[in-house]
């Protein structure tokens, strides 16, 4: 290693690359990040943001900060040399139409002592026909804002005196596609939340409710389209929330039928069109919006690395209890460490979720900083509560003790708030709740 600074090289920016780049000591290792985009997004905040709970861009922080003396570079991934201990690069470059586009034609190289892979996963279609073209996704903030743009579009083309009510009908359908869970640690002091990170970002059952909230606030704005809206939410699994007790399933589903939620289980989607959604079961549904809140995979760097051990499920990598990247036959190699979405312990199966990296990024923050000189005890991974969030100041938690009802809502929007690392964005956040108490959301005000 370099005498003076050890280079760490953090590939990724969602929730454990950001916690280590902002974490580490900058003073004693020269720390350099390569993540695709610019900021990190608080992924349990985006289902409100895409409904206009509060300014889009309070989901999200920097990376780069005045008071951090780190390098970052605006790219991704594409190889590693373990060898020669270097990771070639290329430029990921910001269009005038806000996504980003791998300019191949300028790659570079960066070189590293210690090396962190987290870059985490991307969305999984299943080659489902249409649907990387027709859905909506949501992992990042300008996914959030397009969710945003376009109900706010269906909502004012379902207005046009040139729109029969069946056609308002059918541009007001949104589908879910995918249910999950969060879960936190309820304490009366402090909440703790863990989503369920079917892509980093927010549940199937979360973003119905938020979208249940915003129609029932939009009736009041738009009356003339009053009982036209409705939410499907469509799963190949036998049941939602699957893994709740059996109370707190009955009660969820009666609030969602309660709110008009339709819940479509063993429901295979076969096609996904402009305007339509196919299934095997039903044939052609015609929708406003399809959201795709399910499935994970790897990214094409992940993929392409040799050499390294992986799981079956999810061909995730594999790492020892100490985060540290197995090769193939098991043995550890050296100053190379995983975590996140990309990455699992051998033989523990822990979830993709935000929790876990969060548990794992600060546990190897104190290893690398406070245990260099020796080796740090295992990662022990802290089990957090369930809790799902099902819209009408309603919820469910379960874990020592089940809670429904609005004190489960209360814990669930104040664990939420508790993800932010800021507290200038706690405070924007909680005026911009305060103000929609008295105005309404943003995306009904417009």
């Amino acid at each position: 290693m370099d005498s003076i600074r050890p280079r760490i090289l953090i590939i990724g920016a969602g929730w454990a690359g950001f916690i280590l780049s902002q974490q580490l000591n900058d003073t004693k290792f020269d720390i350099t990040i390569v993540a695709p985009h610019q900021t990190f997004a608080y992924t349990p905040l985006l289902a409100s943001a895409a409904t206009g709970l509060f300014f889009s861009r309070l989901a999200e922080e920097p990376i780069r900060r005045a008071c951090r003396h780190i390098s970052y570079y605006r790219a991704l991934a594409t190889a590693v040399d373990f060898t020669q201990k270097t990771v070639t690069c290329i430029p990921s470059v910001l269009q005038p139409s806000g996504r980003d586009v791998p300019d191949t034609e300028h790659p570079f190289q960066v070189e590293y002592d210690i090396l962190i892979i987290a870059p985490g996963c991307v969305n999984q279609t299943f080659n489902t026909p249409g649907a990387a073209e027709h859905c909506f996704f949501l992992k990042t903030v300008p996914d959030a804002e397009a969710i945003k743009a376009k109900l706010l579009s269906l909502l004012e083309v379902a207005s046009l005196p040139t729109t029969t009510p069946e056609r308002a009908k059918e541009l007001l359908h949104i589908a879910v596609v995918g249910g999950c869970l969060k879960q936190w640690d309820v304490s009366c002091s402090h909440i703790e939340l863990m989503i369920c990170s079917q892509g980093g970002g927010p549940t199937g059952v979360e973003l119905s409710a938020e979208l249940t909230d915003l129609f029932s606030e939009v009736s009041k704005t738009y009356p003339h389209l009053a009982g036209l809206p409705s939410i499907t939410i469509h799963d190949v699994a036998p049941e939602i929330l699957g893994v709740f007790h059996e109370k707190l399933k009955v009660h969820a589903l009666k609030t969602f039928k309660k709110h008009g939620v339709e819940v479509k289980t063993n429901s295979h989607i076969t096609k996904i069109d402009e305007g339509a959604l196919y299934t095997k079961e039903d044939g052609k549904i015609p929708v406003g919006m399809v959201a795709w809140a399910t499935g994970n995979k790897q990214c094409d760097f992940v993929e392409s690395l040799h050499g390294v051990s992986k799981a079956t499920r999810l061909d995730r990598i594999l790492t020892d209890q100490r985060l540290r990247v197995l090769k193939d036959d098991q043995t550890v190699l050296e100053n190379v460490y995983a975590l996140g979405d990309a990455a699992d312990i051998f033989g523990k199966g822990l979830p993709t979720t935000a929790e876990v990296a969060v548990q794992k990024a600060e546990y190897l923050v104190k290893a690398l900083n406070f245990f260099s000189a020796k080796p740090a005890g295992p990662f022990i991974y802290k089990q957090r509560r369930m809790v799902a969030y099902v819209g009408g100041t309603d919820g469910v938690i379960m874990g020592r003790q089940d809670w429904t009802g609005e004190a489960a809502w209360l814990a669930w929007r104040s664990g939420s708030l508790g993800w932010t690392r800021s507290w200038r964005r706690k405070g924007m956040i909680l005026a911009s709740w305060a103000w929609n108490l008295i105005g309404g959301r943003e995306i009904a005000r417009k």
